[in-house]
């Protein structure tokens, strides 16, 4: 394969797995602070019990999940431009969990209004917003999600292979088109599987929150960033076998222990 399509293959199962990491990670946010609250929740594949309790129980709970996502998030996405850029699979596989998990926030800010289900919308209703309240915070993340395009391009190039160029806009931009806008889509579509044996509307929902994050990546193509200035020696660049292991082991776990529901 050539080193393009190798990358873009990488990325697509480095996608998938992280998807399917962050997810149970934020349903465990969730079920922590039900947990802590004396409640004895259960996690499945896209979602959690949320239990029945005080307005300030139902509140706490809805931000674990979220709070979570952005704590986790931040700290892969900090993790994976630690050092020099370089290509390796970890580093890939760490930034996408970093923006999974950010933009999870990012995006329930984007959806208030328009998501019944999601949990800034159950945040919204507990607390009684009016509609202007719910536009205010979509705004918010629209904003969010386009001060966030420069560094997420840039921490994108520090994880792409020195031999690829980044010299102009039009190499940087087909970097993120051929190496994260694709195999986002790809990556989705590796997700479905894992939702066997969850009712379909919720795999749904949770296919089309993996979808939104395409808003940062599109951002990213238009907001420009320079390449990385120093570099370290890369990874070789082939398919990552191991990886293709982890994603089948996500998915196994993920129909055979997930949709059965998971104590926290």
């Amino acid at each position: 394969m050539s080193p393009r399509l190798t990358f873009g293959i990488n990325s697509a199962l480095a996608f998938a797995c992280a998807a399917l990491m962050m997810v149970p990670l934020h349903e465990t946010g969730h079920g922590l602070v039900a947990q802590a609250l004396g409640f004895a929740p259960k996690i499945y594949a896209v979602y959690e019990d949320n239990p029945a309790g005080t307005a300030f129980q139902t509140l706490a709970i809805l931000a674990g999940g979220p709070l979570t996502s952005l704590v986790l998030g931040s700290i892969f996405l900090a993790w994976s431009r630690r050092g020099p850029a370089r290509y390796g699979f970890g580093r890939l596989l760490l930034f996408w969990m970093g923006l999974l998990g950010v933009m999870n926030f990012v995006n329930y800010l984007v959806v208030t209004p328009f998501l019944a289900v999601g949990d800034s919308a159950q945040f919204a209703n507990t607390l009684g917003w009016p509609l202007a309240a719910r536009y205010a915070m979509a705004l918010l993340g629209v904003a969010a999600v386009i001060a966030l395009g420069r560094p997420i391009a840039a921490a994108m190039f520090a994880v792409a292979p020195s031999d690829f160029a980044l010299d102009t806009p039009r190499d940087r931009r087909r970097l993120v088109i051929w190496g994260f806008y694709m195999p986002l889509f790809a990556g989705v579509a590796l997700c479905a599987p894992a939702g066997i044996g969850t009712p379909l509307w919720l795999v749904g929902v949770g296919l089309l929150g993996d979808i939104g994050n395409i808003d940062v990546v599109v951002a990213a193509l238009y907001a420009g960033g320079e390449p990385p200035e120093k570099r370290r020696t890369d990874a070789p660049l082939r398919f990552e076998f191991g990886a293709l292991g982890l994603y089948v082991a996500l998915v196994l776990f993920s129909v055979l222990v997930l949709s059965k529901g998971l104590p926290v």
